[in-house]
């Protein structure tokens, strides 16, 4: 295992890597400063209090693997491969970390918040880009991806990205072909 730096950002990986492996209950000060090999003041200087932590990790994975995948998306001219680059990008989430970020959110409001509010963005974000290559059934069709991604991070922990690959890519299919299929 690669030793990660006790940086902000440090902090953030190691805490993900320990939601990923051990779950929420594993996420502790004295866990996260021994794997970093520093003492708990370091962690006070960055944060102030494992609330702030706490704070500072969900405002990461909210900005990081949710608003940057879709301003990235944006990006790209043309909307299939908007919808394939959104795709791509949601392989390479930390998907056993988010569904340990989704266990948690059962048992903190604070994280419960978070939680709910990336889902609302990434949401609307699969809207946007889904609507010009399936018009009005975008809202359902990105209702479906979402689903698609949280069953596959909640069904079974480490998440077959082989699996979740096909799942995507039958999805894409889907969504790039909606024109030609009726509406009933």
């Amino acid at each position: 295992m690669a030793r990660i730096v006790a940086t902000k950002d440090g902090y953030i990986t190691a805490a993900l890597d320990i939601l990923a492996r051990d779950g929420h209950g594993a996420l502790r000060i004295g866990v996260l400063c021994r794997r970093l090999g520093v003492t708990t003041g370091s962690f006070y200087h960055y944060f102030g209090s494992f609330d702030g932590f706490v704070d500072e990790l969900l405002s990461s994975w909210e900005q990081e693997l949710t608003q940057r995948i879709f301003e990235q998306a944006m990006t790209v001219s043309d909307p299939e491969q908007r919808v394939r680059l959104l795709k791509e990008r949601a392989l390479t989430l930390p998907h056993e970390a988010e569904g340990a970020i989704r266990a948690w959110s059962h048992v903190n409001a604070a994280v419960a918040t978070v939680q709910r509010r990336v889902d609302d963005e990434r949401l609307t974000a699969l809207r946007v880009v889904l609507t010009p290559v399936a018009g009005d059934t975008a809202p359902l069709l990105a209702s479906m991806a979402l689903s698609i991604l949280v069953g596959y991070q909640q069904r079974r922990t480490p998440v077959d990205l082989d699996e979740l690959r096909d799942a995507l890519d039958l999805f894409e299919q889907l969504a790039l072909h909606r024109a030609a299929l009726p509406l009933r």
